[in-house]
């Protein structure tokens, strides 16, 4: 995501860092015909500006859970600044399908999605999904495309997204036009900022907001296509979106009536929702791959031992909405095979595996989701630790997001900042003292098996004033 220029290149810094702003959606013929509807937009969720004021440290809302809203999902990229490389919010729409901002895919670093972390600073459970294509609305024009409509985008992941149940969210079309009107009771949804001048917290929150006529809210500061968005928020900004949010919905009766695509003037101001009760719904509905009506989805659990290499599974969560599911066939990874709907199995040695389950309704249909589990305590490679470290002031962030291990079991991250202090997990964050000093930053990263590898950098430290000015030096 883009910041905003500051006239002091820390500020500017710092803006940079922001997550959920502006969604940079939209097309050159986005926009209605008449000039007099149309007004330049402000600033998208991605790079808007920290707000001023009563609301400029906290957005709002309340810390909400995956289990709530079984469709939400985070959007990641490299070089993204938040855990994780978080930058925008997505909803899962089908099996390997995301409903998102248009103007996600225009920031730089290749994209992927996580699933299943309540906070991404506790990823532990979750699942990361490639992108096979990420495709923007016809008529958007990156990269500003969310100042005239259009902000919005479909994705297709190569795997299969362990939703349970297939609770997908439901989004709107042109034949549910009431439920954006004015008056309605919208919930956003998003993994965005909390606060301003934080990147350190990525988890889910819920907001509660009314959709508002946009021509004397959102448009009073520009920007604002009643054809093509929804505005929703408050005047005194004390709940509203923020960067990181980008993409995320707005729900409305259970529905997704727009994605998350840019702000009136910050983090807490009325934002702008791309609107999908007319023709971008219609698109989104054309994206979704065909499926065989009344087929079954696939789910289960895995619950595997450290000591020695077996694994249960338990695929009673998998539904058929229309008969019932008369087998189950498993493919563990190991070239060996299972039925039924719980059963255990015993790997010959420890590692990760890809495990498969078919399942067949009573008419012949089939549904499938394939997940990775790790069996018995890892005896491979030791882990790769890469972190980042942004500053502002005496306060570093330091971000392990990037640390990697080719058996895909890192247990525990562990920092030393040189300072005399520690710290844990994937992100973290600390404060140097007064003066002018040079500390040597580690990173200590352990997998399963215990096999663990050390990586650091150099903080460089300068009195300002009486206080800490640090950079990575």
């Amino acid at each position: 995501m883009r910041g905003t220029k500051r006239l002091a290149k820390v500020a500017s810094l710092a803006v940079a860092a922001l997550a959920f702003a502006p969604l940079f959606a939209g097309g050159a013929q986005a926009v209605a015909d008449d000039a007099t509807d149309r007004q330049q937009a402000v600033n998208p969720t991605d790079t808007a500006p920290a707000p001023s004021g009563p609301h400029a440290k906290i957005i709002g809302g309340e810390p909400t859970t995956v289990a709530a809203f079984p469709y939400i999902i985070a959007a990641l990229r490299e070089g993204g600044p938040r855990p994780m490389g978080q930058t925008c919010t997505g909803s899962v729409i089908g099996p390997k399908t995301i409903l998102i901002a248009a103007h996600c895919k225009d920031s730089e670093g290749t994209k992927s999605f996580y699933y299943g972390a309540d906070d991404l600073n506790k990823p532990e459970g979750g699942v990361k999904l490639d992108v096979v294509s990420y495709t923007q609305h016809p008529k958007y024009e990156s990269p500003n495309g969310w100042q005239t409509g259009y902000d919005v985008a479909v994705v297709q992941t190569q795997q299969t997204i362990p939703v349970k149940g297939g609770q997908y969210a439901k989004f709107a079309t042109s034949a549910d036009s009431e439920l954006s009107k004015p008056g309605k009771t919208g919930t956003a949804i998003g993994y965005g900022r909390t606060r301003d001048g934080e990147n350190q917290y990525a988890q889910v929150k819920k907001a509660s907001l009314p959709v508002v006529d946009g021509r004397n809210t959102c448009g009073s500061f520009g920007g604002f296509n009643d054809a093509y968005m929804v505005c929703a928020g408050y005047a005194d900004g004390h709940d509203g979106i923020c960067q990181g949010d980008s993409g995320g919905p707005l729900v409305v009766d259970g529905v997704v009536i727009g994605v998350a695509s840019w702000v009136k003037t910050g983090c807490g101001s009325y934002g702008a929702w791309g609107r999908l009760t007319g023709e971008m719904g219609d698109w989104v509905k054309t994206q979704l791959p065909n499926v065989e009506p009344g087929a079954p989805t696939a789910e289960f659990d895995a619950a595997c031992s450290e000591d020695n290499t077996t694994c249960r599974f338990d695929a009673s969560a998998s539904k058929d909405s229309d008969g019932s599911i008369s087998s189950y066939a498993w493919e563990f990874g190991d070239g060996k095979t299972g039925e039924g709907d719980k059963l255990s199995h015993t790997y010959d040695k420890n590692g990760a595996y890809q495990v498969k389950l078919t399942v067949t309704d009573n008419s012949g249909k089939t549904g499938t989701v394939t997940k990775k589990v790790s069996a018995g305590k890892s005896v491979g490679e030791s882990p790769v630790p890469q972190f980042s470290v942004s500053c502002w002031y005496d306060k570093c962030d330091f971000d392990a997001s990037k640390s990697t291990d080719k058996d895909g079991d890192i247990a525990s991250y562990a920092w030393k900042f040189g300072d005399g202090k520690t710290g844990t997990g994937v992100t973290t964050s600390n404060s140097y003292p007064a003066g002018q000093k040079t500390y040597s930053a580690e990173l200590t990263v352990t997998d399963r098996a215990g096999n663990a590898a050390t990586a650091s950098k150099k903080i460089q430290c300068w009195d300002f004033g009486g206080r800490a000015f640090c950079f990575n030096g």
